[in-house]
């Protein structure tokens, strides 16, 4: 399965099937808007055609956001030295609407509780694909 940022110059490929999906309200994901499938770094293919990803990293220092240095769309996040070596997560509004559709989004507050929530309808529009 395979996705691209905006410009086309960062692509991503999945190399197994997405599983885990999560929709976080931390002050960087409500901003970024992404819809997070996470997965061991071996099992995704991260290529940029004219130049690499550029990275931010905040807080704690766990994970580095990557977004592509063309067009600016947030592709995926890696862990630092600092964080889990064995988990990686990408933002699955890269592929199209049609897989987004067809996972199951659990909802996660990491501003403020740290655990999972049922969301009301409003919080389930912000993160549909249409």
């Amino acid at each position: 399965m395979q996705a691209s940022c905006h410009c086309g110059d960062v692509t991503v490929e999945l190399l197994q099937p997405i599983d885990l999906v999560t929709s976080c309200n931390c002050s960087m994901c409500y901003r970024y808007g992404a819809v997070w499938a996470y997965f061991s770094p071996q099992n995704v293919k991260i290529n940029s055609i004219r130049s690499n990803t550029k990275t931010y990293s905040h807080g704690d220092k766990l994970i580095d956001f990557h977004h592509c240095a063309c067009c600016g769309c947030i592709t995926h996040y890696t862990p630092t030295e600092l964080g889990n070596a064995d988990r990686m997560a990408v933002n699955l509004r890269m592929f199209k609407r049609d897989i987004l559709e067809q996972v199951n989004i659990r909802y996660f507050d990491g501003a403020d509780s740290w655990t999972f929530y049922e969301p009301n309808a409003t919080q389930k529009a912000l993160t549909s694909s249409v």
